[in-house]
């Protein structure tokens, strides 16, 4: 006779600082209870998921990100000139190790897959073995921002550029229940909250990113005289005129929406979380213990649908 299982999946997508939201929603799993039985992530959702599938929990990892000030990220995010990346893998690879030590997904806790992108073919790449640093930094590794990842003779970057929300990963890990957090913000919504932000301006925007990022990033007014005829008037055209790196980072979430639109179409999760995160920037570590309260908040908000969804159990046989 099988035996009869009930296996709920965990999948965290992809959206750099933001997905530091994921880490409020695993701790309200964690206060009720809610079990989770594999975990599936893709860049940032690839790291938050490793280090809970390695045995941290979520007040290890807030400890974690209450020091990420600008200093210690100016440290992690140090630029590398001539090169496949602006920032130097070695010292984030580092800062990755120092939290999950030598071990391998083999040995994780939770059966985990972090999900990244074969540069050369396009393809998928779910890694679901080796040492999770590894796996983490080929799926973190943002094109142009970071240099690619050499693993097994495969040459890897983001994976938010092939599954940005992996669903059907876990599916094929036979999952259950299906509880799906995607931080990836909507482009409309962000160009809606940066019009509304009068008091933005350059210097402001410059600070929000360490180093030398910062002069890839700053936005300006669209001055111009009134239509009115009224003096030292600014007329507000687009709220900002976005920078070089301003334009490839919403290119990027323009790519990873329309992915997950297409996705959610033919995979849905019994569970869609979204943490109102459109305030902020893929690079606003430093203000992560907001983020991971914007996490908190929106998973405690759909606690009773979680709670129902889980208590239909769903059984698996093999």
């Amino acid at each position: 006779m099988p035996d009869k299982k009930h296996k709920t999946a965990l999948v965290l997508g992809g959206g750099g600082a933001l997905g530091l939201a994921h880490i409020g929603v695993i701790k309200v799993l964690e206060e009720n209870y809610i079990p989770i039985d594999m975990i599936a992530g893709t860049s940032i959702g690839a790291l938050i998921g490793g280090l809970y599938a390695s045995g941290m929990k979520t007040n290890e990892m807030e400890k974690v990100v209450k020091g990420m000030d600008k200093l210690m990220l100016a440290k992690i995010f140090v630029p590398k000139l001539f090169s496949s990346g602006i920032i130097n893998n070695k010292h984030v690879i580092d800062f990755i190790k120092n939290l999950t030590g030598q071990i391998r997904i083999e040995n994780l806790n939770i059966p985990f897959v972090a999900v990244a992108t074969d540069l050369i073919t396009g393809d998928e790449i779910d890694i679901n073995h080796g040492p999770l640093a590894d796996a983490i930094m080929a799926s973190i590794a943002i094109p142009a921002i970071f240099q690619p990842v050499m693993l097994e003779s495969q040459l890897l970057v983001d994976g938010g550029l092939s599954n940005p929300l992996p669903i059907s990963t876990v599916t094929k890990m036979k999952a259950g229940k299906i509880i799906a957090v995607n931080v990836s913000p909507d482009p409309v919504r962000m160009q809606r909250n940066a019009k509304s932000t009068k008091s933005d301006n350059i210097k402001t925007r410059q600070k929000k990113l360490p180093g030398m990022i910062s002069h890839f990033i700053h936005e300006t007014k669209d001055n111009r005289e009134s239509p009115e005829g009224g003096e030292n008037e600014t007329v507000d055209k687009h709220a900002y005129i976005p920078s070089l790196m301003s334009v490839f980072m919403r290119t990027i979430y323009i790519s990873i929406n329309n992915l997950i639109e297409a996705q959610l179409k033919s995979a849905k999760p019994d569970i869609l979380i979204c943490p109102k995160i459109e305030d902020y920037d893929m690079f606003e570590f430093y203000k992560g213990l907001e983020l991971i309260e914007k996490g908190y908040s929106e998973a405690n908000r759909l606690l009773p649908e979680i709670k129902a969804c889980i208590a239909k159990k769903k059984y698996l046989f093999w």
